[in-house]
């Protein structure tokens, strides 16, 4: 089977394979993280890494310090609208300009033939696999897992669609068991990015103080998440324009079955602080859970 080609290479992060190397390096040489027990999962941003790399690296560090797993969970977000299931698998290996990442196909064989009788649609239709050719926001997590593991893990691609409280847990489940079942060891990366501020986005809910405001309006969902208050923060998200908010839910309620007792915050800052301008802003969020 041939694997998934990049779609955001040279837009999103370096297209050539040693200025990609660089540029990770680089970040993640800036980053810090104090070693834990373990780390059950992280949120980190999917902007391009000019924005939202160096908040990124918070998350792969972390990782690199703790995090004991042969596959990885990757939730992402489901930009492009085609997704057709609840939650949508990919079977297909994903390159990068650092190489090819294997699917770790017996999970996603586990997933297709435990999702019936479920009250969400765990699946892989002609919708679905044309969401993953076309979505970034897995795709961007890739290089980072590449380059501080060495292609010595595999993934399971899925973009989750919004969706109320009691699929998101009963999908946790589906998940656990199925890690427990294959007797893996999984780490969970929601690909998330915070609110986006401003007339692009069609999102303008203060008028003034947009630095202040956004920090603050940022700062209740990401208490929400640390404090691991799922539904609250699905009714927080409602209305707003937070980008990632059904996977991260997702990744709130697994992260909690696998034992996950404390997150917190590793990083958090905005477009608007690199280039200065709050007219349209995006918040960027590394969140650990250990």
């Amino acid at each position: 089977m041939s694997a998934r080609k990049p779609t955001v290479a040279g837009s999103f992060y370096p297209a050539n394979k040693k200025g990609l190397q660089t540029q990770i390096g680089d970040y993640l040489g800036k980053a810090a993280y104090t070693k834990s027990k373990n780390v059950y999962g992280v949120v980190a941003p999917h902007a391009g890494y000019a924005y939202s790399g160096m908040c990124a690296a918070h998350s792969y560090k972390a990782i690199t310090e703790s995090a004991k797993a042969d596959t990885f969970v990757i939730l992402g977000t489901n930009h492009t609208g085609y997704a057709e299931s609840n939650f949508a698998l990919s079977s297909e290996d994903f390159e990068t300009p650092l190489g090819v990442v294997k699917n770790d196909r017996e999970f996603y064989d586990a997933l297709i033939l435990e999702r019936k009788g479920k009250r969400f649609s765990v699946g892989n239709t002609l919708g679905d696999k044309l969401a993953h050719q076309q979505e970034h926001s897995i795709e961007v997590q890739l290089p980072f897992l590449q380059f501080i593991l060495h292609g010595k893990f595999e993934i399971v691609p899925i973009i989750c669609q919004q969706q109320d409280y009691k699929n998101y847990a009963e999908f946790a489940k589906l998940i656990v068991q199925t890690a427990e079942k294959l007797k893996r060891k999984i780490c969970i990366i929601a690909s998330g990015d915070m609110t986006h501020y401003g007339s692009a986005y069609g999102f303008l809910p203060f008028s003034g103080n947009a630095k202040e405001n956004l920090y603050k309006m940022d700062g209740k969902a990401i208490e929400l998440i640390a404090k691991f208050k799922t539904k609250e923060f699905l009714e927080y998200c409602s209305g707003k324009t937070i980008c990632g908010a059904a996977c991260i839910s997702a990744a709130i309620e697994i992260c909690r079955l696998l034992g996950s007792r404390n997150a917190r915050l590793l990083k958090y800052y905005t477009s608007a602080d690199l280039t200065g301008d709050y007219g349209n802003a995006v918040g960027y969020a590394s969140i650990v859970f250990k």
